[in-house]
């Protein structure tokens, strides 16, 4: 009593004892929350190294209490070991390294490859669909047809004035002809009167020198008055002649001279023949804007009669590719307002070959390449597997999603596939590599993104930190932290503590 008197005396004495006190009532404590066995990894991990000074003299508080151990064993023997006593067994796994490649797992859906919605180009009654939905069609077979009465009857009258704007166009033609050829007449008229000229202008002068030398024998008496007026009346006539001829080539000579050639841009040619050409298309510029104008409006309905001929070839339409129906809009009868807005009549989609679509990261986009191989499954048919090469990764990026959209194209057998199936992908992006893959059930989760799975060595138990990968349905890859041939506990992780003697169970 005196030297515990003395102790509580002293203060540092008083707080030492006190402490171990406190000590070992919150190790009982601990000791009876983990001989539970529910006791949570966040008390077990940090208790199993604050209270490891008692469990090295009191024995194994954790211990298995379907195993009859007590907590603070009365008998000693080996409490020295502490850890050391009764191993427990535990289902453990031996880690080996697969042979996997590296690849992508996605959802996404199936596509159509080709589509093509079938409307009609002209307005009127739907007369005959000629398929059903679902139904097989070829390219170039027929699928439905419009009605086209209306526009038969209304290629008759643009046929009809066709012919009357030729018949304009001809008349007009022969009119042209025909002035081209009084053209050649008028110059031949034109040669013909200016060779009267010539001629009334040289009997004109020799009539003026027979005149003068008459004047002058009248001047001597040589002639008579009346002999000199009659000398004077011919060379007035002559005069006269000269004259008219003059103002007839004049007149005939319009529009058929060098300088109306000049006159029209053209250089004067030195072929008569060139220059006659010439004078024809100068002397005929009214007679061939006519026919040009009539040539216009005969092309004119010309073009109407191609396109109502060409409408009414769209009042039956084809099939552009092999394909089936897919879906159906409009039943005979219907009224058709043709293009700008008007719904399709049936829609015809190929499945022989689908697109696997979907979306992925970014980020996972700068590593695919067209090529690569799509394995993916259906819901729809499940234990069913399909694959696919990659043929387009989109340039664009959703700004939201921050997404990229990528296409397989796969070869439909059957056509089992159909488009908005469900589908999940896998991508494989390379080479197999060696690969760890654990139980998911061994790794537990700590704090923020870290993990870690228990490890046996030299026959205890030990917490090591590991860096988790990609799940794989009830496996787990692991990328950092294990190697070949370790063990690792898929069990009890609750209750496994740092130097815990376990029994390793190969169950797997």
């Amino acid at each position: 009593m005196n030297l515990l008197k003395s102790l509580f005396a002293n203060k540092v004495s008083r707080t030492i004892f006190l402490g171990i006190a406190g000590y070992l009532v919150l190790y009982f404590v601990y000791a009876r929350i983990v001989r539970g066995n529910n006791a949570s990894p966040l008390i077990t991990k940090p208790g199993s190294v604050i209270f490891k000074p008692a469990d090295a003299v009191f024995g194994r508080a954790s211990m298995d209490a379907s195993e009859g151990a007590p907590l603070l064993g009365s008998n000693l023997e080996g409490a020295g070991d502490g850890l050391s006593q009764n191993p427990q067994s535990v289902e453990a796994f031996k880690v080996e390294q697969r042979m996997m490649s590296p690849n992508i797992d996605v959802s996404g859906l199936v596509d159509f490859e080709n589509k093509a919605d079938m409307f009609s180009k002209i307005g009127g009654r739907l007369e005959k669909i000629f398929v059903k939905e679902g139904e097989e069609v070829s390219q170039g077979q027929k699928v439905f047809q419009v009605e086209s009465l209306q526009m038969e009857l209304e290629l008759m009258k643009q046929q009809a004035t066709l012919e009357a704007s030729r018949s304009q166009a001809r008349l007009a033609r022969e009119k042209w002809e025909k002035a081209k050829m009084n053209v050649y007449g008028l110059v031949q008229e034109r040669e013909k009167s200016q060779a009267i000229f010539e001629k009334a202008k040289e009997e004109l002068e020799k009539a003026r020198a027979t005149f003068l030398a008459i004047e002058e024998v009248y001047k001597v008496g040589g002639l008579s008055k009346e002999e000199f007026e009659m000398a004077k009346l011919g060379l007035t006539t002559k005069e006269t002649a000269y004259g008219v001829a003059k103002r007839d080539m004049e007149i005939r000579s319009i529009g058929l001279t060098d300088e109306d050639i000049a006159q029209n841009g053209f250089m004067v040619p030195r072929s008569k023949e060139e220059k006659l050409n010439l004078l024809k298309e100068i002397n005929t510029k009214i007679e061939k804007a006519e026919y040009e104008a009539a040539e216009g409006v005969c092309r004119s309905h010309e073009a109407q009669v191609n396109s109502t001929k060409t409408m009414l070839k769209e009042a039956v339409i084809y099939s552009p590719m092999k394909g089936v129906v897919a879906k159906k809009y409009k039943t005979e009868g219907e009224l058709l307002t043709g293009p700008g807005g008007n719904q399709a009549v049936l829609t015809i989609i190929n499945i022989d070959k689908v697109y696997a679509v979907f979306n992925i990261t970014e980020t996972e986009s700068t590593i695919l390449k067209k090529g690569m191989r799509v394995d993916f499954s259906a819901d729809v048919f499940p234990g069913s597997k399909f694959s696919g090469k990659i043929v387009l990764v989109s340039p664009l990026v959703d700004q939201k999603a921050h997404t990229v959209e990528v296409k397989a194209l796969v070869e439909n057998v059957g056509r089992k596939l159909k488009p908005g199936m469900f589908i999940r992908a896998n991508i494989v992006l390379g080479e197999p590599v060696p690969t760890i893959i654990l139980p998911a059930v061994a790794v537990l989760a700590n704090e923020g993104d870290k993990s870690s799975v228990f490890v046996v060595k030299d026959g205890r138990s030990y917490s090591v930190e590991v860096k988790a990968g990609k799940k794989y349905g009830e496996d787990i890859e692991i990328l950092q932290g294990l190697k070949q041939n370790d063990i690792v506990l898929l069990e009890k992780l609750s209750q496994l503590r740092d130097g815990m003697l376990v029994v390793p169970a190969f169950n797997r």
